[in-house]
């Protein structure tokens, strides 16, 4: 399900060079919807109608910039029309002309994902729509668009309806009588014949006019923000006549306020008596964007004059408060009232407004003087000579530096990532702390500043970087409760004509991403699968751009924003790319769909009942010097235990880390392997082949190896199999990991912490253990080429690579005094061994692939232990590496199940499945 011009748009940007970005192609979906829809020639359809040259000309007027781009378009175009239409059979036998997600939602908002080019419109109910049918239905959506996208809330406004309908009572055109007497010609005529001597003049009856009142409404870029103020005074004034203008009212004005349908101002004027007339003109005068313009002063200046002689009053409402009038046109037009004594300029507010229509209905006003505190003027220059004025940060700084502080608060909470609106801004500032508000033509401010973009009619986007900056400011509380407003602010928008809204469903997850992280990746993932299934590159292109706006968000989830690159080529119809990242031949297109399919589904989220876990974790080369420090971010619960309940001490409750899915190689390469046995004298090296991946599924590991304190809380509980001694350790402390456990105790302590806490606690599997100690790392340890005594606790009087000998404490070491893996687990290399659940096998031959315990044909009687100990030198506190026998073959003791020694210890794992 592919677009041509959608194809043509790839074409011209990535092989032709032309400098395009993806909002330049929905520019041209959204005018053929806007400006061609009334065509009758004009088949907005799956497959348009590209003969037609408004099309071309269109897309010619939006993507072309040179002559040498033009030849290169037209060629470009010429060879499309030259293609066949692509048709999917296997689609088409299986879906109606329409697709049933297509609605009304399709043009209710530019901004929405284009599923299918198709503008067919699909009313409620099954009912479908024949393609020669659908302009009608067309005009009707558009003009539903209008009303839905600007969803006006009067209580946004300094006057709200009830005003608005309080003023119109007294505004109300009302009988009046003439003011002049007409002579009444025929009537003296006749009298003077009578009589036979003309002897008086005979006059008209006196006539009853009415007031007539004329408003003109600025549709500029700058009075987007004060937009749906002017829809909400046509609404309540409904019998006035409302005519448009963009920035100046030149010869011809708009009949509607997003329509192309022109009027001669001169003959509108001669439709009106200037002795009964009151004209209103709607607009900011360059107040909005802090300009100061001589030609539109001298061109405002003839056109007041003219209106003036036309009307007996002439009304300016800037909806600019009087002190954002100075230095800007604003200010001087103002001024004209000194020499035009029926002209004068009004601001928004509730006094004023009162002014307003006094003024309109041709009574004294007070004098008004026009008082400013040029200090707030002032602007002094602090730039930095080096200073890039057009970085991020400048861009703040200034905006920071230019408004008040509430403005700068709205601004952090409108950096959320979704789009912008003025009925969006106007929300966030309603709630808002009354005492700590933002002015409400803070929405200009913000929406006009160099912070944003506009990407369409009452629609923009914040700039990426400023966003970052922003979201910076705001605690991870703040976010949160902003997530749970926008969320609200969602619904209260999806109504009966949006409910099917692409648009509206990815604002929600924009909003779930921050709020409900897993929800939003459960549903992702789910409507991208379909699209890769059903070849739908148009919605692929959406999904993708809503992936990397929300990255952040979803930082945690790096499975899926990695598939993103390869999901953005797919829908390029980039198989090269798409191969190169999944390492398949790019000639099997049907494979690499298969595969994206598979890895899409693959992707599990975790529990959103977790906190944020930080720290820094290291990368040292050969000789152990630190070379890199990476930050840590993972997540976790804490799972109190009986002794203390919810106190958060460290002997009270056990961490539980998540460990996200993934894959790995598992074991050691044969070169590898021979090389340790050659460099160690050691053959159980051997026992690391063969090397094989393993998928592993989400799961929870215990933070540290099991502490004497959280085995004093679970031991001293009702035994289920075996009794546990409560201090069998060797070495006294309650952050000392607790040892001389052997394997059935470490299972019973498992059990018990299960009946306890109604979830199943077990021993990690081999995989599961080596999996979470690499954590994404292919080096021996995950500290890097080696370790040091300053990164874990061994015997480091003997060394692993060229790093220096360090000190042999020759005892345990409180849990977590050394960094962490990237996991956040401590405590991974070295300190005691950690048995796993699996029974014993010399290699791994057969070995589970899913990161399950091995138990099939092992040896029953012993279970592998991994990590080394404080005891073990370096070589065996690999991440690879497996013990057995501890370099020796006397196994009756070492390493049976129920052997225990002062450097066996465990970890607990909990499966991601888990309940809170």
């Amino acid at each position: 399900m592919t677009s041509p011009l959608l194809d043509l748009f790839y074409h011209l940007r990535d092989e032709e060079g032309f400098l395009l970005s993806i909002e330049q192609y929905y520019r041209v979906e959204n005018y053929l919807i806007q400006k061609l829809a009334n065509d009758s020639d004009i088949a907005i359809q799956e497959n348009p109608n590209l003969d037609n040259p408004k099309i071309k000309l269109l897309c010619q007027a939006l993507w072309v910039k040179s002559p040498k781009e033009k030849e290169k378009f037209d060629q470009a175009w010429t060879e499309m029309l030259q293609l066949p239409p692509e048709i999917n059979i296997e689609i088409a036998k299986k879906t109606p002309i329409r697709h049933p997600e297509e609605s009304i939602s399709k043009i209710i908002n530019p901004m929405d994902d284009r599923e299918s080019p198709s503008l067919e419109i699909t009313p409620s109910g099954d009912t479908q729509i024949a393609p020669e049918n659908s302009f009608p239905q067309i005009a009707t959506a558009i003009e539903k668009r209008k009303k839905i996208t600007s969803l006006d809330n009067p209580d946004y406004y300094p006057i709200g309806i009830a005003k608005l309908q309080e003023s119109w009572q007294q505004l109300r055109p009302l009988p009046l009588e003439s003011p002049r007497q007409t002579w009444d010609l025929k009537a003296t005529v006749m009298a003077t014949a009578k009589r036979g001597f003309f002897d008086q003049i005979i006059y008209q009856k006196k006539q009853l006019y009415r007031r007539e009142i004329i408003i003109f409404i600025d549709c500029s870029d700058s009075m987007i923000p004060f937009a749906g103020f002017g829809r909400i005074m046509k609404q309540t004034w409904a019998n006035v006549p409302h005519f448009y203008f963009d920035n100046l009212i030149r010869d011809e004005v708009l009949r509607q306020e997003n329509g192309w349908e022109s009027q001669s101002l001169t003959k509108v004027l001669s439709n009106y008596s200037p002795e009964v007339t009151s004209c209103l003109i709607l607009s900011d005068a360059g107040a909005a964007r802090k300009r100061y313009v001589e030609e539109r002063l001298s061109a405002t200046e003839t056109l007041i004059r003219r209106f003036s002689r036309r009307f007996s009053r002439v009304a300016w409402l800037n909806p600019l408060p009087y002190h954002r009038w100075y230095g800007t046109t604003a200010i001087d037009i103002a001024d004209l009232a000194e020499d035009i004594p029926n002209f004068s300029m009004f601001e928004l507010t509730t006094e004023d407004w009162e002014n307003l229509i006094t003024w309109l209905k041709e009574e004294a006003i007070p004098p008004r003087h026009f008082q400013f505190d040029l200090a707030q003027f002032q602007q002094g220059d602090n730039w930095d000579e080096d200073e890039d004025f057009f970085s991020a940060e400048s861009r703040l700084r200034l905006f920071e530096k230019e408004n008040e502080p509430n403005t700068r608060e709205l601004a952090k909470r409108a950096a959320f990532p979704l789009s912008l609106s003025p009925n969006l801004l106007y929300y966030l500032r309603q709630h808002q702390d009354k005492n700590n508000q933002a002015p409400w033509y803070a929405i200009a401010d913000i929406l006009l500043s160099s912070l944003v973009r506009k990407i369409d009619r009452e629609l923009y986007e914040m700039s990426p970087d400023v966003r970052k900056l922003l979201l910076e400011k705001l605690t991870p509380e703040e976010l949160k409760s902003l997530a749970h407003q926008l969320q609200t602010y969602i619904q209260e928008q999806i109504g009966d004509y949006c409910s099917q809204s692409v648009y509206w469903q990815n604002q929600q997850w924009l909003a779930l991403a921050y709020l409900k992280p897993s929800q939003a990746v459960n549903e992702i993932k789910q409507v991208l699968a379909e699209a890769i299934k059903n070849n739908n590159r148009v919605r692929l292109v959406r999904l993708t751009a809503l992936l990397e706006n929300i990255s952040a968000a979803l930082a945690d989830y790096e499975p899926l924003l990695l598939l993103n690159e390869p999901i953005a080529a797919y829908s390029r119809g980039d198989l090269n790319d798409v191969g190169n990242v999944l390492q398949l031949s790019p000639e099997d297109e049907g494979t690499l769909q298969k595969r994206l399919i598979d890895e899409v589904a693959a992707i599990v989220p975790y529990n959103e009942n977790l906190f944020l876990f930080t720290a820094e974790t290291v990368l040292v080369n050969k000789t152990g010097k630190v070379i890199e420090r990476k930050p840590v971010k993972a997540y976790f619960y804490d799972e109190n235990l009986p002794e203390v309940r919810n106190w958060k001490k460290a002997q009270n409750y056990i961490r539980m880390m998540y460990i996200p899915q993934g894959e790995f190689w598992m074991g050691t390469e044969d070169e590898e392997i021979e090389r340790l046995v050659k460099r160690f004298y050691w053959d159980g090296y051997r026992r690391e082949r063969p090397q094989h991946l393993v998928k592993v599924p989400a799961f929870y590991m215990s933070q540290t190896p099991i502490t004497q304190a959280q085995w004093r809380a679970i031991a001293a509980t009702a035994k289920i199999d075996i009794y546990l001694e409560t201090n069998p350790y060797r070495f006294k402390g309650d952050e000392l990991p607790v040892e001389r456990v052997n394997w059935y105790e470490a299972t019973e302590f498992c059990k018990r912490l299960s009946r306890k806490t109604k979830r199943e606690y077990r021993l990690p599997s081999e995989a599961e253990w080596e999996y979470a100690c690499r954590a994404g790392t292919k080096t021996p340890f995950h500290f890097g080429e080696t370790i040091t005594a300053d990164l874990a606790n061994y015997r480091a009087t003997e060394t692993y690579a060229d790093e220096p000998t360090g000190e042999y404490r020759q005892q345990t070491t409180p849990v977590g005094q050394f960094p962490p893996n990237a996991f956040g687990l401590y405590d991974m290399h070295g300190n005691v061994w950690e048995w796993c659940a699996d029974t014993w096998h010399e290699n791994y031959e057969g070995a589970p692939t899913d990161g399950s315990v091995g138990i099939e044909n092992g040896e029953d009687n012993y279970s592998p232990l991994r990590g080394g100990s404080w005891y073990t030198p370096p070589n065996v506190c690999r991440s690879h590496y497996r013990d057995l026998s501890n370099r020796c073959d006397t196994r009756q003791y070492h390493d049976r199940r129920d052997y225990s020694h002062g450097n066996l210890g465990f970890r607990v794992v909990c499966g991601a499945g888990r309940t809170l």
